[in-house]
Parts: C-alpha cells; sequence; structure tokens
C-alpha cells in the first residue's frame, strides 16, 4: 500500500470515528438518558444533567485525541516520514489524554454514586474494564512515543555517519 494511500485510509477511518462518537456522545446518551428519566426511572431524573456531564467530561479527551492523530496520520506520507520528533510528542499526548480519561470516568462514576444513582453492577464490572482500556491505550501510546523517538536517534545518528 502506497504511504499516500494509507494516508488517506487512515484519515478517512478517523473521520468515521469521530462521526460515531459524536452521534454517541452528543445523540445517543442525551436521548438513552432522557428515555430513563422519563419512562424507564423518573425516580433518577434529577441525575440526568450529572451524568451527561460526566459522558461529556469523558468524550473531551478523546475528541482532543483526534488532533494529535490527524497530524501523526498525515505525517505518513510527509518527505519526513512517521519517525519524527513532532509523533513522538503527539503520541505522549494521546498518552495523558487516554491517561485523563482512566481518571475521569470512576471519578464520574464516584460522583453519580454519591447522588444516589449509581448503579453496583456498572461500578464493579464497567468502571475497571473502562479504566483498563484508557491505561492500556495510554500505555501503548507511550510505548509507541518511546520507539518514535528512539527510531528519531538512530536516523540522527545515521545521518551523522559517513
Amino acid at each position: 500500500m502506497k504511504k499516500e494511500t494509507m494516508t488517506k485510509l487512515l484519515h478517512a477511518v478517523l473521520v468515521v470515528a469521530v462521526l460515531l462518537m459524536a452521534a454517541i456522545f452528543f445523540w445517543a446518551v442525551p436521548q438513552f438518558g432522557l428515555y430513563m428519566a422519563e419512562v424507564e426511572a423518573p425516580e433518577f431524573a434529577y441525575a440526568y444533567w450529572p451524568c451527561l456531564i460526566w459522558a461529556w467530561a469523558f468524550a473531551l479527551p478523546i475528541f482532543a485525541a483526534v488532533v494529535p492523530a490527524w497530524r501523526i496520520f498525515t505525517s505518513i506520507s510527509a518527505p519526513g516520514g512517521a519517525f519524527t520528533g513532532a509523533n513522538a510528542r503527539d503520541l505522549r499526548i494521546i498518552a495523558y489524554l487516554a491517561f485523563v480519561d482512566a481518571v475521569i470516568f470512576p471519578v464520574g462514576m464516584v460522583a453519580v454514586g454519591s447522588l444516589g444513582a449509581g448503579s453496583p453492577g456498572l461500578t464493579v464490572i464497567v468502571t475497571p474494564a473502562v479504566m483498563f482500556c484508557c491505561a492500556a491505550v495510554g500505555i501503548a501510546a507511550l510505548c509507541l512515543g518511546r520507539l518514535v523517538d528512539d527510531a528519531v536517534r538512530l536516523r540522527e545518528e545515521n545521518d551523522l555517519t559517513i
């Protein structure tokens, strides 16, 4: 596969992912919350806005990670290639955003639980799973950033060698 094709494909996947996440966080979650507040569990209607704010707070780092991901994907077909210091920095940014999400989710779960609207099953099963996934993405991005940094240093040393 050509680098330009790879870049276009990665950009397309990223755009589709952003559209899906926007539909989930800004349409499906609010609609589900309204349904729960009005039909299924009106006794928890007071928790609609705190839960929605929590979902949006969780979504912010995900959407913020799109910008460095776009830059990384663009650099694949750039003359300098994918192994640049900027890409290593962008991977670290993505890692830190994933770690932030690993903190936002349980904090939100505790906040919702303190309102009396938490679910023990959700807390016990979903929270550790989400935290693990966020931490796994963060660790993978940090490791990739380190490998890209190492590749940049090797290339610089190789360029200096005659």
